[in-house]
């Protein structure tokens, strides 16, 4: 679960796993499993940096740091 801030300034907590993917625009968009279209104020580093803590956080990786885990990039 990570917190977004939609563009009309109320915050959403979001399960990742609905994300089926985010658009980086003018804006940024994000499209989930549903899809419904989300427009929020964080970029598409900042929502990639969220899920990446959640689920190192959530697989009891976060003692690791970044370098330590491949992130497949």
């Amino acid at each position: 679960m990570i917190w977004l801030t939609k563009a009309d300034g109320d915050q959403i907590m979001l399960n990742d796993d609905q994300i089926q993917w985010v658009e980086v625009l003018h804006d940024t968009i994000v499209v989930l499993q549903s899809g419904e279209r989300l427009r929020v104020l964080e970029t598409g580093d900042e929502i990639k940096e969220r899920i990446l803590h959640w689920r190192r956080k959530l697989l009891g990786l976060s003692f690791f740091s970044a370098e330590e885990i491949d992130t497949g990039e």
